[in-house]
């Protein structure tokens, strides 16, 4: 099979990739080994979240003009970053699950611990704008949700909102719940239905009242669309705010299901269950990537490639006893001989693991180059967590970097 543009991989970088491609007209095609990272993810979107002091940043535009050399967004410059956001929030506008947030300012959204996290975009659900102006906050519980603690959660509300605001917490049994935990897919699943929906809303009117604050866990329906939301809003008078979750997240599902339909439209091909396992290189530019699924292996040819495979996390690097490469050229990524080198004994320490920076070096076009920066592959673009430079989870910008680098591979291919 042969495209103008290969990407593997469908998290958020790929699926950005292949949809900026395919918007410039380019024949592409996305291999899926599976879901990806947005459904672990929370489908809110990181730029920069805190500094490597551990400082919370309060304006990530500002925080990327500032990036290290290493880091990706120093590579990328603020204006791509900002032309990726919004690239998002246009498709998300057209899938009908618009996201709300700048550059300007990071927002603060609660979690399912009771804490607030700095973040950049978020879907409507998740705005919590309205949470310091808040008189009453009423954290909701859904009976027999497991990872969702809502005493753990009210308390922690009530320290950073409590000299302003009555906080209190509820819990309401919904018919999905049989004697056994439930996930939050399930009761997302549960609302896309009427009858479920029907439910909540009654049940809800039952235990709080008109004009209050609502935090619920993030089950508002899985589909890519705000009509549970706004029902339960005017059905019960309240303003609602969904939380972050623990994975996997429905928020990031309905944000993976949206992109994946805009994809679609704009015409790539997506070719499901197909790992990528080896490459042919031919004088520095790669001329096919085989894949494996189904017990057979597949071939396919294109002018550009980018890869979005994802870190150590994702599989798109792999590590052995004192080396680690990227998986499918088997390129450096400039780890330490000495596996002892790769982390530090502090599990939480200022400035985070080394081990979590690994990744391909890249120039300002996003293709592998070696410690001397020579270009190792012409054609080869990386996007996401494979590259190198940052820690994602420390600084809280995996979703950032992975949409602004995937923006840019597919406008650059």
């Amino acid at each position: 099979m042969k495209s103008d543009v290969i990407v593997i991989g469908s998290g958020m970088a790929g699926l950005i990739a292949a949809a900026a491609a395919a918007q410039r007209g380019k024949k592409t095609t996305l291999l899926s080994k599976g879901a990806g990272t947005l459904v672990i993810g929370g489908g809110i979107v990181d730029i920069l979240g805190y500094t490597e002091a551990g400082k919370a940043i309060l304006s990530p535009g500002a925080a990327v003009e500032q990036a290290q050399e290493a880091h990706p967004y120093a590579k990328l410059g603020l204006e791509n970053v900002k032309q990726a956001a919004k690239f998002l929030q246009e498709i998300c506008e057209q899938e009908g699950y618009a996201y709300v947030g700048d550059l300007e300012h990071n927002q603060w959204v609660p979690t399912a611990a009771g804490t607030l996290k700095p973040t950049c975009l978020v879907p409507r659900t998740m705005d919590a704008s309205r949470l310091c102006e808040a008189e009453e906050i009423v954290v909701v519980g859904l009976k027999g949700l497991k990872d969702y603690p809502t005493e753990l959660i009210s308390k922690g509300l009530e320290r950073l909102f409590g000299a302003n605001a009555k906080v209190t917490q509820v819990e309401i049994a919904l018919s999905v719940e049989d004697g056994r935990d439930v996930t939050a897919l399930d009761m997302a699943r549960w609302l896309d239905s009427k009858a479920g929906l029907e439910e909540c809303a009654v049940k809800l009117r039952q235990v709080v009242k008109s004009g209050a604050t609502l935090i619920m866990p993030p089950v508002l329906g899985t589909k890519p669309s705000y009509y549970a939301f706004e029902t339960l809003q005017e059905a019960t008078g309240c303003h609602i705010i969904e939380t972050s979750s623990m994975p996997p997240a429905v928020t990031g599902l309905r944000l993976r299901k949206a992109l994946l339909a805009y994809a679609k439209r704009q015409g790539v091909t997506i070719v499901d269950n197909a790992e990528a396992v080896r490459a042919d290189v031919k004088n520095g530019r790669c001329t096919a990537i085989y894949t494996q699924g189904f017990g057979r292996e597949h071939c396919y040819e294109a002018a550009q490639v980018i890869v979005a495979t994802g870190g150590l996390y994702g599989g798109g690097l792999v590590a052995e006893p004192n080396v680690v490469q990227e998986r499918i050229f088997g390129l450096p990524v400039g780890a330490p001989e000495q596996s002892e080198f790769w982390g530090i004994q502090e599990l939480f320490s200022p400035g985070g693991q080394p081990f979590a920076k690994f990744g391909v070096a890249v120039d300002d076009t996003l293709r592998p180059v070696d410690a001397a920066g020579t270009v190792l592959l012409e054609n080869v673009r990386f996007a996401g967590r494979n590259l190198a430079g940052y820690d994602f989870s420390y600084e809280k910008s995996g979703n950032g970097v992975a949409l602004a680098s995937g923006y840019c591979a597919g406008m650059t291919v």
